[in-house]
Order: structure tokens, then sequence, then C-alpha cells
């Protein structure tokens, strides 16, 4: 499962990098090198496939249905953001909104002309994986308005696809977004309600966090990858933790503490808050508390 592995390392590693880059708006510079690392990471994912090649079957469906969707997403999402700022008018906030919506439209159309394999994607179907993400899967199938000519030996007929989805969804949120602050009121309020909330912590110690939540399986019913709970981690708390992998081989390399000792010292902090709850509660009073 090295390629697998070695996909979701990358990916931990260059969404941090390209959600701080898309923050600065205008900048050529940026946006070229945003394509820049995208790309690098996707050489050493080909070089790495050259290499190795898949396990089997199970390795090289995860890998074009998700592995390398997410980061070519990236690619693409950098890139078409760009084009939209770059041609947003100047002047004029009403004008503004009308070409932000106007995105949004032409990303609703290419979700219905492939209305089809859109649904699959959506739905999480499994069912014609080894048609769509295995590269002996077969050739043009149907549902397919969009696929463009491809390395057969990196690619599959639904790869692309799925990494457009992928970038297109991450762009129509943006752009709603952008769209709410334009238009500011009420809801635009309420979408920043949450923006000065960080995490000032060490790092690491989010990370020990996260790995706890992801071994017991609270998150989706255990459904969920490592690398996903790292991002939606990372986004919520405006937290870089990009390298999980290597803070974690920090973890586990303590010597002179425990391994644990973030999750240690938050569960000695809750035990005392109830024993210091248990103190002051008036033991006729306990019930109406949940003690």
């Amino acid at each position: 499962m090295k390629l697998q592995k070695l996909s979701e390392k990358l990916y931990a590693e260059v969404l941090p990098q390209i959600e701080e880059i898309t923050t600065v708006q205008h900048s050529l510079e940026k946006f070229r090198d945003g394509l820049a690392i995208v790309q690098k990471a996707l050489v050493q994912l080909k070089v790495e496939h050259s290499k190795t090649g898949f396990a089997d079957e199970a390795e090289e469906i995860y890998f074009f249905k998700k592995g390398k969707p997410r980061i070519y997403a990236l690619l693409i999402f950098i890139t078409e953001l760009y084009a939209i700022e770059n041609s947003m008018p100047l002047l004029g906030k009403d004008k503004q909104i009308c070409h932000l919506e106007s995105q949004l439209q032409f990303i609703n159309r290419f979700f219905r002309q492939n209305e089809f394999i859109y649904q699959y994607y959506r739905l999480g179907a499994t069912d014609l994986d080894d048609r769509y993400f295995t590269r002996n899967g077969g050739g043009q199938l149907v549902g397919f308005a969009e696929v463009p000519d491809v390395d057969p030996s990196f690619s599959t007929v639904a790869d692309y696809l799925f990494s457009k989805f992928i970038a297109y969804e991450k762009l129509q949120e943006s752009i709603k977004q952008e769209i709410v602050m334009q238009k500011g009121g009420e809801e635009g309020m309420h979408k920043n309600a949450f923006k000065d909330i960080k995490w000032t912590g060490e790092a690491v110690n989010m990370v020990e966090l996260v790995y706890g939540v992801y071994e017991t399986g609270q998150v989706n019913g255990g459904k969920i990858s490592l690398s996903e709970l790292m991002e939606f981690f990372s986004h919520a708390f405006q937290v870089n933790i990009s390298g999980y992998f290597k803070r974690f081989a920090d973890i586990k390399r303590r010597k002179s503490m425990s391994k644990t000792r973030y999750l240690d010292e938050m569960q000695q902090l809750v035990s005392k808050r109830i024993e210091d709850s248990d103190a002051w509660i008036p033991e006729d009073q306990r019930s109406r508390y949940g003690f």
C-alpha cells in the first residue's frame, strides 16, 4: 500500500500550502508557486508509481478514485480560481457579484453535463469502480461528457472527472462565500462568526488529538481517512499540521515523558474538573447535574 500512503502524505503536505497561497488575490507569482507545488507532488506520485506499481486492484482503485484526484484537484482549483479573479470587474459590486454568479452557473452546467458520473461520485458508489478506476477497465463509457486525452499508464477513464468534481465543489464553496461577503448582511456575519477561533497550542498536540479521534472511530462511524480528519481539524482551527506523519514519528520517539503527553494532560484536567465539581455540588443537588 505504498502508493496509497504516499498520496495521503503528499496531500496532507500540499493542501495547507495551497490554502495559504490562495488567500493572496491577483498574485501571478503565488499562482505559479501553487502550480509548482502541486506539479511536484504529482511527479513524485508518477515516479513512485513507475517504480513500485500497485500491490493489488484495491490499491489501484483507491489511487485513481481518491489518492491522485485529490491532489490533481488542487491544480485545477488554483488554475480556475486565478482565472476567475483575473477576470473580475475592477469596479462595481453588482458587476462583481454578477461575474461570480455566472461562474456558479458554469459549474452547475458542468455537473449537469456529467450527471451520471457526478451522482456516482456524490453517492460514494462502488459497483463500477473496477471499470472506472483501473487502467484496464475499458474505454469510453456511457455518462461521460468529457474525457480528455491522458497518459493511459497513469490515468483511468474517470479519475480526471473525479478531480474536476472535487475542484469544482471546492471552487463553488469559495465563490459562494465571496458572494456572501460582497453582499454582507446577517448571513455574511454569521458565516464569519467563528473566524477568530484558532488553535494556539503546539501543532504536535493537535496531531496527537486527531490521532486519538481517528483511532477511536468517533467521526463518521470510523469511516473517514486520517488525512481527511487532519484536513478538517486543520481548517476548522486554522492550524498547519502538514507533515503529520513526521510529527507522529516525533511523538513515538519520546523517551523522558509519556508518549501521549497531551492526551494524558487532558485526561488529568478533565478528571480534576469532575473531582472539583463533586467537591462543591451539594449531595442532594447532584442528580440535577447528571452526577
